[in-house]
């Protein structure tokens, strides 16, 4: 994976904006340019074949920073000693290695050919090497770790503090403290789905007990084992400056909000690990893998460091603590350093939040520093909490002001798709200062709806959203909010929701931003949200399914990979068209005539 930035900050001037997708496009021939023969780059949220058999060129076998049994640590970027360490301070800080599981999609053969029976996980050579016994372990130290070792087996690390009691719950399947999924509100809200009423109590069991790790998923999953196979992923972030710290905090809970909606429009992750999955988004990949949580700390602290966001921070609303409903734990030593010197508690509660983790990377020459003229140690904290939104607070030398990351998209497989979305996303959070709707729910309401949108096609859910946006007096009042469609929030609903796309328009109009690059951008968001065009990752699903190799097993054979990496291309390069996916002509009717 490679990331990408511009070499210097777009504007909301119109040439500026309308440069976006140009400048994507030259970033893949730059990367083409040094790939070597017979390489070239895409934008997939995950190489299809990620984790399975000889997926990448190098023999080696070695994992002595994951202990994967399925990614060796020669795909860890070995430039700096921050990504390897990172990989193995969060194995080390929770006690074991991370673990990821994403339901499978079930197709006809797909128990019978690709489920492993014995741990109800997708079915690999390697799986024999999973130790299903909970003896606790410590590092074993000096020892050459391989991928062909029994990896777990052989492990042993500490977690002797774990003498919480549990339920006794049976389970037809082995509760390996390796294969521990721990709880956190989206995931709880999306394993639900598999759950009938019956079982629903003995989930609510399993999370009132303590420790409380997400009961092991009746649904067969795809297992994945190390931070790879999340931090490989791929993604989309737009970073905006706003003028003032007032506008900043106000446009980060907004957008904040609308995580979700986002996450399902720009959903791009049909597979992980050469299996199609039952849902269409890598976020909860993610937030797994690098899950440093001890177990003891689960039923207090609710989200990975890597989850959708957690409190509320604006000073506009009067009544903002209601809506901060949902669990949150604080350090009170950093919240009272701040109140005392003049942070105001909303904020200094957000801050004090980000500090209940550990630093995972610390370098020796940066540990004795003056905090009151560097801000490494801040940074340490603030950029390990990856966050569905970041609030950037501005540099020491006042080159940067308050700035707003938002985090949550996946990356898409064209730079049309990617720039349309790029360029909405400012427009919106200017819309949001101009015409200050207030898309406030109470914050338990944005984790249900983070769970929803990783529901396979998830532009086809509902989600839970404040009906009237430019009301004066809001409150969490259930009666204030609906049931919407994707379609309904971007498009509008007559007399029920204005819409996010009318909303940009209306801003555009005003600011005299006409152009036709953009408003086909509008066009291709108006037509996806409604359904009339697909999401990438209803496309990719539907290109592995239809492919003449595909086998009715959930499985992607090479060849299937290696036609569908060759199709993206294509379709990034503008060298094949599909107008089921991208009717070009429809969106930018001016532009294809040019």
């Amino acid at each position: 994976m490679v990331e990408s930035v511009p070499g210097v900050p777009y504007t909301l001037e119109v040439d500026s904006l309308c440069s976006v997708e140009g400048n994507i496009r030259r970033r893949y021939e730059l990367l083409d340019s040094v790939a070597g023969e017979n390489t070239f780059s895409l934008t997939l949220v995950t190489f299809p074949l990620m984790g399975v058999g000889d997926f990448i060129t190098s023999d080696s076998k070695e994992v002595p920073y994951s202990r994967s049994l399925f990614v060796p640590d020669v795909c860890i970027n070995q430039s700096h000693p921050r990504f390897t360490n990172l990989t193995r301070n969060i194995r080390l800080r929770r006690g074991h290695k991370v673990c990821i599981q994403v339901p499978i999609y079930i197709d006809t053969y797909t128990m019978e050919k690709t489920v492993d029976p014995r741990l109800n996980i997708d079915r690999t050579p390697h799986n024999m090497d999973i130790d299903c016994s909970s003896t606790e372990v410590t590092e074993a130290k000096g020892e050459k770790f391989t991928i062909n070792d029994s990896v777990i087996s052989k492990e042993k690390e500490n977690n002797s503090s774990n003498n919480n009691k549990e339920s006794n719950i049976s389970s037809k399947y082995p509760s390996a403290e390796e294969m521990t999924h721990f709880y956190t509100p989206a995931t709880h809200y999306y394993y639900a789905q598999y759950f009938k009423k019956s079982q629903m109590e003995l989930v609510k069991q399993r999370y009132d007990a303590c420790p409380c790790p997400v009961p092991s998923v009746s649904h067969p999953c795809i297992y994945m084992d190390c931070m790879a196979f999340g931090m490989g992923c791929n993604c989309l972030q737009v970073t905006m400056q706003l003028e003032n710290e007032t506008q900043a905090r106000h446009v980060y809970d907004q957008l904040g909000v609308l995580c979700p909606l986002f996450l399902a429009m720009s959903s791009s992750t049909p597979f992980q690990k050469g299996i199609l999955c039952d849902s269409d988004v890598r976020w909860l990949t993610i937030a797994a893998s690098v899950d440093d949580r001890k177990r003891e700390e689960v039923p207090h602290i609710i989200k990975s460091r890597y989850d959708s966001f957690s409190v509320f921070v604006s000073l506009t609303l009067p009544n903002l603590e209601e809506f901060n409903d949902e669990e949150f734990v604080i350090n009170d030593t950093y919240l009272e350093v701040l109140k005392s010197a003049g942070v105001d508690t909303r904020l200094a509660k957000h801050v004090a939040h980000l500090f209940i983790r550990d630093p995972l990377v610390v370098f020796d020459q940066m540990i004795d520093i003056d905090d009151t003229t560097h801000t490494e140690h801040f940074e340490n904290i603030q950029s390990t909490n990856w966050q569905s939104v970041r609030l950037k607070p501005p540099s020491l030398d006042g080159n940067t002001g308050w700035r707003v990351e938002f985090r949550i998209m996946d990356v898409m497989p064209t730079p049309f798709e990617n720039a349309a979305f790029s360029v909405f996303v400012p427009l919106l959070a200017r819309a949001i200062i101009k015409y200050n709707p207030l898309f406030y729910t109470k914050m338990s309401i944005v984790d249900e709806n983070m769970g929803y949108a990783h529901n396979r096609s998830p532009c086809r859910q509902k989600y839970v959203m404040r009906r009237d946006i430019f009301a004066k007096n809001i409150s969490t009042d259930p009666s204030e909010n609906s049931e919407f469609t994707v379609n309904e929030v971007f498009n509008g609903k007559d007399g029920e929701y204005y819409g996010l796309i009318p909303l940009v328009r209306r801003y555009m109009e005003e600011e005299n931003m006409l152009s036709s690059t953009l408003e086909g951008y509008l066009c291709f968001l108006s037509m996806r949200a409604a359904g009339e065009i697909p999401t990438a990752a209803e496309y990719l699903r539907n290109f592995v399914m239809q492919h003449p190799d595909y086998r009715h097993d959930s499985r992607l054979t090479e060849r299937i990979a290696y036609d569908l990496v060759l199709h993206v291309r294509k379709l990034a390069s503008g060298e094949v068209k599909d107008d089921l996916f991208l009717p070009m002509n429809k969106f930018m009717p001016k532009r294809s005539r040019e």
